[in-house]
């Protein structure tokens, strides 16, 4: 029998996993008119951003035993390794065409399992992947920074707002910081995710400012 987990902290993280996951999915659907190559790597991404954030929710939400809990991190971290592979890909995609974008994500995803396995072995909790996606992002963010001076990328300067509140959002996860409304506590992890709702749509937009139907990077 299911039961909910009873740390009012972990509920609200459990339920910010929920809203992220929407979003996610409203993201998909967003960018559905989108073909080729650039539209699945992004869609790609923002699936698999779906599904990571709503096993979030099941791992914060419910009462777990530490063997289980332990066992679902493992996948999330797959996960995550995989979207942040998708979005570097999708970054190196958009600077440097689709056949170098091609080439990348098989190095990028065959590095997801090891950075779940380094997570692991680290056994500090979610620093692993907050570093992962800085690094990342910090990349991304170079490209698009770059793609906006061009003036090559109509998207570029939504994307690169995008990025740097996903890596604001980064900062907040490592700290221990947390806001109190009413009887609602939102730990850093809570607040980690709602950064992340607000990113979530520059983004989105950023991408689909190019993305029209048969056409391709």
């Amino acid at each position: 029998m299911l039961h909910i987990e009873s740390d009012q902290r972990e509920q609200t993280t459990a339920a910010t996993d929920l809203m992220l996951a929407i979003a996610a999915l409203a993201a998909i659907w967003r960018l559905r008119a989108g073909t080729g190559w650039r539209a699945r790597v992004w869609q790609a991404a923002f699936a698999l951003l779906a599904v990571s954030s709503l096993l979030g929710a099941i791992i914060h939400g419910l009462r777990l035993s530490a063997h289980t809990r332990e066992r679902l991190w493992q996948p999330l971290n797959v996960l995550l390794g995989l979207t942040v592979a998708l979005f570097t890909t999708g970054a190196v995609s958009d600077r440097w065409g689709e056949m170098v974008g091609r080439r990348t994500l098989p190095v990028l995803a065959g590095a997801a399992p090891a950075f779940a396995w380094f997570s692991r072995r680290l056994r500090r909790g979610f620093l692993a992947f907050i570093l992962y996606e800085l690094v990342a992002m910090l990349v991304a963010l170079s490209i698009y920074i770059d793609l906006a001076y061009r003036r090559q990328f109509p998207g570029a300067g939504l994307i690169t707002s995008g990025i740097l509140i996903t890596i604001l959002a980064a900062a907040i996860q490592t700290s221990s910081l947390e806001v109190r409304v009413g009887k609602i506590i939102v730990d850093h992890n809570g607040l980690f995710h709602l950064v992340q709702l607000v990113a979530l749509p520059l983004l989105v937009e950023g991408v689909r400012a190019r993305l029209k139907p048969d056409r391709d990077v």
